[in-house]
């Protein structure tokens, strides 16, 4: 079933799976630790200044679902920039974390304005000479065939 709220399809993701196996991996680090502190004041004769050792909480992490949000400019390609850009601010939230999050570090990124310098990703979209979306075409990189 489709949410027809795109801001709320698109944060809601599951939980990163590198996440879990660091948590797993830290509380078993976590748990080795205090067992050896509970070893040591277990055999001491003085516990007074006795201290077990503190849990680090470790962020869960999470994944965007950001197929959504690109059929979403995909669905725009052919119209102004300016109308486009101005729907997407309207649609998602950007004065919440995540709103900003979506819209800043994955939407705007994909749409090429204008010639990018330094970019490590090549556009999904691109802006014309006329301020129409369109699709980025497509790179291929050359095989060496040896």
């Amino acid at each position: 079933m489709s949410t027809k709220n795109l801001a709320r399809t698109v944060l809601e993701a599951g939980k990163g799976g590198a996440g879990t196996w660091k948590r797993r991996r830290d509380n078993r680090f976590f748990r080795t630790r205090s067992r050896r502190a509970v070893a040591t004041l277990r055999d001491a004769d003085d516990m007074d200044n006795a201290s077990l050792p503190r849990f680090r909480r470790t962020n869960r992490g999470s994944d965007d679902k950001l197929g959504a949000a690109e059929r979403w400019l995909a669905s725009h390609v052919g119209r102004p920039w300016n109308k486009v850009r101005g729907e997407l601010f309207a649609r998602f939230d950007t004065r919440t974390t995540a709103g900003r999050h979506i819209v800043y570090d994955h939407m705007l990124p994909w749409v090429a304005e204008a010639p990018r310098l330094g970019c490590h990703c090549p556009p999904k979209f691109v802006v014309d000479r006329h301020g129409i979306l369109r699709r980025a075409p497509a790179i291929s990189f050359p095989h060496n065939r040896s």
